[in-house]
């Protein structure tokens, strides 16, 4: 079991690269975890900056990158992908769920967003425990860095840098809203803020009566598109289905329906909704992603520094936790002896009558000696073998046991005939082989067979 990341990012890759894959990230997630029977899970998150994939995998990095490039329907030509793998892609995640990774650091946006895949891939059916899990710490982390920290006040979404950009009076300005997935939500909750008294919403696909239903304030704003726009002062898109919604010749039409009064348009999505010609017809303005990207505040140094703090902290018990689930198997065989030998002692006691005191203890007395048995006799072991040290160390853990070793005499290293100490080989070959069936437990004399434990028991 590892965790894989396969990311393409705005940062490392450009925006070019990120829009060259988005039309395929609908059930990218499905079709990475059919892909073989190795990949156990897959969550997708896609922005507007990025495309990533995390995945539970028992294959190598590389060859679940293949996998997901073919997912990705990449057959030809060269999409450059950064591929992380367990502690990489962990810290990789933790950064993102804070906004530290983001294209204005610090912004909150993101979390939902991430919230938001995770979701999708339980309801998709291949969210895994391991991804389930870092995920969710990862946006505990989050939390902390948005209660603990002003990160977030420094930071602002990229909706809000692209609507701050436009210097409006958003109590007297019409706006018109092309899209209603997720990242439309954050547009009406940061014009909400800025206080719109007019926001319509448009859906090519019929979704709008849904969405105004449950954003208040909102209003359809019917299936005529152009007219729509005609009676907008600022349009913002986010619908990202890879082919332009609004063309040259469309905002030539609208600007003859306007009566020369300009118009500003916001486009949002990675795979552009508007065509960039428009921003050659008089009277539009035109922002896009790499416009948007240009203009992003520098978020604090010294906020920074406290977020980093923070989630390098959650990355670190995060690590903690997962090395401890290593010693899982360990826990349950441990339980197992355990419990079989209680059933054992259980099933000697008498049987259609109640047990007597001295017949409990008794039992309780052969419980106890079994399970020290083995303990007991390698104890032994390990002083002639010069392992007393670390027997205690192991001692230690195991039961918190921290009994002081009493020398019998004050040196017990034997010499041969030539003078020279015997080395570690030789030591070791004086000292019989591990037999613990046979071997005599050094205080009670008894070997294990004595106490009646099964032969499956004996071999422990």
């Amino acid at each position: 079991m590892a965790l894989h990341l396969i990311s393409i990012h705005h940062a490392e890759h450009g925006l070019r690269a990120v829009e060259s894959v988005t039309p395929a990230v609908p059930g990218l997630g499905r079709r990475v975890v059919g892909a073989a029977d190795s990949i156990n899970g897959a969550v997708v998150l896609a922005t507007c900056n990025r495309v990533e994939v995390y995945v539970d995998a028992d294959e190598p990095t590389h060859e679940v990158a293949d996998l997901v490039r073919e997912s990705l329907g990449i057959t030809g030509g060269f999409v450059p992908m950064t591929l992380r793998e367990d502690a990489g892609a962990l810290q990789h995640l933790f950064d993102v769920g804070a906004g530290l990774d983001s294209m204005v650091v610090g912004e909150r946006e993101i979390a939902g967003q991430l919230r938001r895949a995770l979701r999708e891939a339980h309801e998709d059916g291949i969210a895994t425990g391991l991804l389930t899990e870092t995920i969710e710490q990862a946006l505990r982390t989050s939390r902390k860095v948005s209660h603990l920290t002003r990160l977030a006040a420094t930071g602002r979404s990229v909706v809000s840098v692209g609507l701050d950009l436009l210097r409006r009076d958003w109590a007297s300005t019409r706006v018109l809203l092309i899209g209603t997935g997720a990242y439309a939500g954050a547009v009406v909750a940061d014009l909400r803020e800025r206080g719109f008294a007019d926001l319509a919403v448009h859906s090519s696909s019929g979704r709008a009566g849904a969405f105004v239903a449950s954003h208040p304030g909102t209003r359809d704003a019917g299936a005529d598109l152009l007219e729509a726009v005609a009676s907008a002062d600022v349009v913002v898109t986010c619908r990202g289905l890879g082919t332009p919604i609004l063309t040259r010749a469309d905002l030539k039409d609208v600007m003859g329906r306007r009566d020369g009064a300009d118009i500003a348009l916001v486009d949002l999505a990675i795979a552009r909704d508007i065509d960039q010609t428009v921003a050659a017809v008089p009277g539009v303005l035109l922002l896009d992603l790499p416009t948007i990207q240009r203009h992003v505040p520098d978020a604090s140094h010294r906020e920074m520094g406290r977020a980093r703090t923070l989630v390098d902290e959650g990355v670190r018990e995060m690590v903690g936790r997962l090395k401890g689930r290593e010693m899982d198997p360990v826990v349950v065989a441990l339980r197992d002896t355990v419990n079989e030998m209680v059933a054992d002692e259980v099933a000697r006691l008498p049987q259609g009558r109640p047990i007597t005191g001295e017949e409990a203890a008794h039992a309780l007395r052969r419980l106890a000696a079994r399970l020290v048995h083995v303990p007991s006799v390698r104890a032994r072991k390990a002083a002639n073998e010069g392992r007393a040290d670390v027997y205690l160390t192991a001692l230690n853990e195991l039961w918190g046991i921290e009994p002081a070793v009493r020398p019998v005499l004050r040196n017990l290293e034997l010499e041969p005939e030539d003078g020279h100490l015997l080395d570690g080989d030789e030591q070791d070959a004086i000292v019989p082989p591990d037999t613990l069936d046979c071997d005599t437990c050094p205080i009670t004399g008894l070997r294990l067979s004595d106490l009646g434990a099964p032969r499956h028991l004996e071999a422990l």
